[in-house]
């Protein structure tokens, strides 16, 4: 008798969409991955089985840009297209925004320097990019990169997994991942 009316109570809280939904469900069918969560509360409530969720079918284009915070803008900047060699795309930054940054091209991408403080420790990360979080990015060959880091002083580590790539970090202890475009065919 309880176990009745902490169903029918559960059974009125729902929307008859999710309802619906929830009575679906006991035929295996999968759920929209918006519905999930308060759906999973709900069969809980009512005694069904938890929902098996799908995620939307999402078109994506690739990463257009990725943030990297900095301390000096003008320091990263050198060192992003001096030692580096990107490009500046500054010229294409939002005046707008209420922080310095620039943007700098690295192939079709872009990434946002952003002078903002930065929550993360700096010190006592893995000397190897690779163990870090990082950025990869491709290069056609590695070659001239790593003649552009040991001119420029730049410590680097190769991948420990045997692929040709490259790991430094920029001024601000960010890492990097560099690998050549035919590691990344090969695998």
């Amino acid at each position: 008798r309880r176990l009745a009316a902490r169903s029918r109570m559960a059974r009125s809280a729902l929307t008859s969409a999710a309802w619906l939904t929830l009575a679906a469900l006991s035929v295996g069918a999968s759920v929209p991955s918006a519905f999930c969560s308060p759906l999973r509360h709900a069969a809980a409530r009512v005694g069904r089985s938890r929902p098996r969720c799908v995620a939307a079918a999402v078109d994506y284009g690739g990463i257009q840009h990725a943030g990297v915070l900095v301390s000096d803008t003008a320091k990263s900047l050198a060192f992003y297209t001096e030692v580096l060699g990107m490009g500046d795309d500054t010229q294409y930054r939002p005046a707008t925004l209420s922080f310095a940054g620039a943007f700098v091209r690295c192939g079709t991408h872009q990434l946002h320097l952003m002078e903002l403080p930065n929550p993360d420790p700096t010190a006592g990360r893995p000397e190897h990019g690779g163990r870090d979080r990082h950025l990869a990015i491709t290069v056609q060959s590695i070659e001239p990169l790593k003649a552009s880091l040991e001119a420029a002083g730049v410590p680097y580590t190769m991948s420990m997994s045997g692929r040709l790539a490259v790991f430094c970090r920029d001024p601000d202890g960010n890492a990097l991942e560099f690998l050549e475009a035919t590691a990344v065919r090969a695998g």
